[in-house]
């Protein structure tokens, strides 16, 4: 498929090489095992023979979630994921109801779960869940505890022809291992660009998001009998505690209390619980009932998100790939990460299928290329809300514009939308309701544009109760002359290549829900 590469039976290329066994790095083996006849995964810790978090997945801890398109995506991949979770004890949400908790904590809205079939677990558990796949996949293997040191290239380090390894904790032996494609998934703590720029490679420059992201988690266990009105709750945040609930295995539940702009939730277990109050309000005697806390309340600091831009590489080394928070992370309120690498799993797939059947030079940027085209809702949306806070600062070539008035129109449809949505119910009309398409929307299913446009503001506006948004909402527009069809055009980016495929999809939800 490209040069310097070895062809093995069957037309496969002989070995992959991926760096780190978190969710990235094993949707990517499970990708490649389809195209290579070994793939080895390199990681860092001593993985666990039960669910549980481990030392190199700091933020495992904390309550993580898996967005619509994710699972039907692991899906996908692993026919029966769903039920293997419910076996292994997640908690079932079908024929549950979700709580949307506005800003001002006052109003709500509880939707039923769309989806169907559907599970609600820890991070260890899900990881775990994939890993067992994984292990059990023809030409997989594992190589633990190694900490990888740097990029082996060729003479002209055009070509990246292996890693080279040590044991974690020893200081003497290393060890290079060979492969036709090495995939770094190795996180946040990913060492990419200084290996690069250690073989001459000139950066372009990364977008960042300068947020100051805290959050603290607290476990509660409840009694096997209880009944749970909701299975999920969300306040965002805005200039107050964001806080999100969500039943997990074995009758326990996460709560995570997030901030921004350098306001860190408490990890004292009496503060957590005043803050937890006063963020959810009246909501929290029925969320929490007869709950007992499992531990302390423990924290997570990112200070910022980054989004790396190898793409625009005119001299992309092959033989080399990036996915997951090494390739681009996000604000983790917004539970996309995972997501994000289940969409960057499924364009490498589709790339190295178009790759094996016409080749083309130079594939590598290319799947950079489709790769940032498919996350680039996901960053955008995260970036809209994160830049709203007081505090937060974006750097990079290419800022979100018109923050501040997309963030009131995005208030307004949450606050009005469900009011046209009851009227529809009332005519018994049926079809892609408001909140629907904000829920597919965030679930990284549709494009924003089919949620934020011209139209549909101009609906918002029509409801008698939205005087006091209007007289703010032309004081915004006075910066922006024209249309609202020429401004979105302007402020929204063109995301239809990020959502090729996905219609037929979109279709089904909105008839399990009109339903």
């Amino acid at each position: 498929m490209q040069d310097g590469t070895t062809t093995g039976t069957q037309g496969k290329q002989r070995q992959a090489v991926v760096i780190g066994a978190g969710i990235a790095g094993l949707l990517a083996t499970r990708v490649l095992a389809e195209h290579y006849e070994q793939v080895l995964v390199v990681e860092r810790d001593v993985l666990p023979v039960a669910p549980r978090p481990r030392a190199g997945t700091p933020q495992s801890h904390h309550l993580h979630r898996v967005l619509p398109r994710g699972k039907m995506i692991l899906e996908r991949l692993f026919p029966g994921f769903l039920d293997g979770l419910l076996e292994h004890g997640a908690f079932s949400l079908e024929q549950t109801k979700s709580l949307l908790i506005a800003k001002d904590g006052r109003t709500a809205l509880s939707a039923p779960n769309a989806t169907g079939k559907d599970a609600s677990c820890s991070r260890a558990l899900l990881e775990w869940e994939i890993r067992q796949r994984v292990q059990a996949l023809a030409g997989v293997r594992f190589l633990t505890h190694q900490d990888v040191l740097g990029l082996v290239a060729s003479s002209d380090r055009k070509r990246i022809a292996g890693i080279c390894v040590r044991e974690h904790g020893q200081l003497d032996e290393r060890t290079t291992i060979a492969a036709d494609l090495i995939v770094d998934a190795s996180g946040r703590s990913s060492k990419l660009t200084h290996w690069l720029q250690e073989l001459g490679y000139s950066l372009p420059e990364d977008e960042q998001v300068h947020s100051a992201i805290g959050y603290s988690t607290r476990y509660y266990q409840f009694p096997p009998d209880t009944h749970h009105e909701w299975s999920t709750a969300l306040k965002p945040f805005s200039q107050s505690d964001g806080a999100a609930f969500s039943l997990l295995e074995n009758h326990t539940c996460a709560v995570i209390i997030g901030n921004i702009g350098g306001q860190y939730p408490p990890t004292d277990a009496e503060a957590f619980e005043q803050r937890l109050t006063v963020a959810i309000g009246s909501y929290l005697p029925s969320l929490l009932q007869d709950a007992q806390p499992l531990d302390d309340p423990r924290g997570y600091r990112i200070p910022v998100c980054v989004r790396h831009h190898f793409e625009q590489m005119e001299d992309w080394p092959t033989g080399l790939l990036v996915m997951g928070d090494a390739f681009c992370n996000f604000d983790p309120i917004y539970g996309q990460g995972m997501s994000v690498a289940a969409i960057e799993a499924e364009t490498l797939a589709r790339c190295l299928h178009k790759q094996q059947s016409a080749p083309q030079p130079g594939f590598e940027r290319h799947i950079l290329q489709r790769m940032q085209e498919t996350i680039a809702p996901a960053w955008w949306l995260s970036s809209v809300s994160d830049l709203n806070t007081p505090g937060v600062t974006y750097t990079g070539s290419s800022p979100v514009r018109g923050v501040r008035l997309i963030q009131l129109y995005l208030d307004l449809y949450l606050k009005y939308g469900p009011v046209h949505d009851r009227e529809l119910l009332q005519k018994g009309m049926q079809g892609q309701t408001y909140m629907l398409k904000n829920f597919l929307m965030n679930g990284l299913l549709i494009s924003p544009r089919e949620v934020i446009n011209a139209r549909t503001l101009a609906t918002l506006l029509a409801v008698g109760e939205a005087s006091a948004e209007r007289h703010l909402l032309a004081e915004l527009l006075q910066d922006y002359p024209g249309s609202f069809e020429k401004i979105f055009d302007e402020i929204i980016p063109d995301f239809s290549r990020s959502f090729e495929g996905l219609q037929a999809f979109a279709q089904k939800e909105e008839v399990a829900v009109s339903q």
